[in-house]
């Protein structure tokens, strides 16, 4: 009997340590499963090169790549230096005048200063060399045929008549006239902007040009023309699209660093010098035979110095319209260094180019 009662507390304690025990499982846990979360990839830096120099953009950063360019034909005598912005220029032509001199036609684009000149007379090659750019010409006057062919481009023609109410030119009272004539880039560039395309592009541009994977060192070149002499000396600057200094050409002009206002020296990152054939037929009473470079369905001999390198090649031109184009000796394009670009056209063969090279060129 006692055996029995023994057996049944022990089994009242099992059960009720049981049921204990089954009273403090605890709930299964419940897992849900974690958010997709989609990251979207960064999209890629869209870029966008100026036509006229090949530097890069960011798209939307420069707003001028978006606007027409302004073109003018500038004094370059010593009464009318030093000239305002020629380095904001993306490219300088050195044209030939009367009397052995020159003149400057700058092209700005992707730079565009407030202020632009002194501006002088149009001459008789200048509607071949702006009409590939489209947008506007800036000069003051000028023979009626060379005027004619200023016109007859569809560009944009600007001087004192046409711009007499837009106040777009100003005189500059602490220069003499004729080299006081001004014209505010900026304000033309704004007022043609729905006239005018932006500018095709013409020369083509490598981060490795032509000159450096093809050509021979060289540390300057001089120009002379029969009234002055342009030298172009390699050294360093500092362009606004490119933060450290820059290996850059430095121009001297009849001995004398040439400047512009403010003080700084003329730097280039190419200079091509046209070897071109002048026509003289074109004679004034005063002045005598004013040259006009033979541009349209021609070609001749380029000599092209990039990045401190020197490479011979050709030039060739179609129609008025159409853009020069630089190839090297075995057809293939000739590209620059990317940047600015000076144009010398050098009339043969009274102008005489020397190249100073660093090391003899190879065969």
């Amino acid at each position: 009997m006692r055996s029995l009662r023994l057996f049944v507390v022990t089994l009242v304690g099992l059960l009720a340590l049981t049921s204990c025990q089954a009273a403090v499982e605890p709930e299964p846990a419940i897992t849900t499963a974690a958010p997709q979360v989609t990251v979207e990839p960064e999209p890629e830096p869209i870029y966008v090169a100026a036509p006229l120099t090949g530097v890069q953009y960011l798209e939307g950063e420069n707003l001028y790549l978006a606007m027409p360019a302004v073109s003018a034909k500038i004094d370059n005598t010593f009464a009318g230096r030093p000239q305002l912005a020629l380095n904001d220029a993306d490219i300088v032509y050195v044209t030939r005048v009367e009397v052995g001199l020159t003149r400057l036609l700058p092209v700005w684009h992707s730079r565009m200063p407030e202020a632009i000149g002194p501006v002088r007379s149009v001459r008789p090659v200048d509607a071949s060399i702006v009409d590939p750019f489209h947008g506007v010409f800036v000069y003051s006057g000028g023979q009626a045929p060379f005027k004619s062919a200023a016109t007859g481009t569809g560009l944009v023609i600007s001087d004192e008549d046409t711009e007499m109410n837009n106040e777009t030119y100003y005189r500059e009272p602490t220069r003499k006239a004729p080299w006081n004539l001004y014209f505010s880039s900026q304000k033309l560039q704004e007022l043609y902007a729905a006239e005018q395309p932006v500018p095709q592009a013409g020369f083509e541009f490598d981060a490795i040009p032509s000159a450096v994977s093809q050509g021979v060192a060289a540390k300057g070149l001089s120009v002379k023309y029969p009234q002055l002499k342009s030298v172009w000396d390699l050294g360093t600057a500092k362009f606004d699209w490119a933060e450290p200094l820059q290996i850059a050409w430095l121009r001297t002009q009849d001995g004398t660093p040439h400047t512009q206002v403010g003080g700084d020296q003329v730097a280039a990152k190419n200079v091509v010098v046209m070897e071109v054939v002048h026509d003289l037929s074109f004679v004034d009473p005063k002045y005598g035979a004013i040259p006009k470079a033979k541009l349209i369905n021609n070609e001749g001999i380029a000599h092209v110095f990039s990045d401190g390198y020197y490479l011979k090649g050709s030039w060739s031109k179609g129609e008025s319209e159409d853009p020069i184009i630089l190839t090297t000796e075995s057809g293939e394009v000739l590209k620059l260094a990317i940047g600015n670009t000076w144009v010398e056209m050098m009339d043969v063969p009274k102008s005489v180019l020397n190249v100073s090279l660093t090391e003899a060129p190879t065969e």
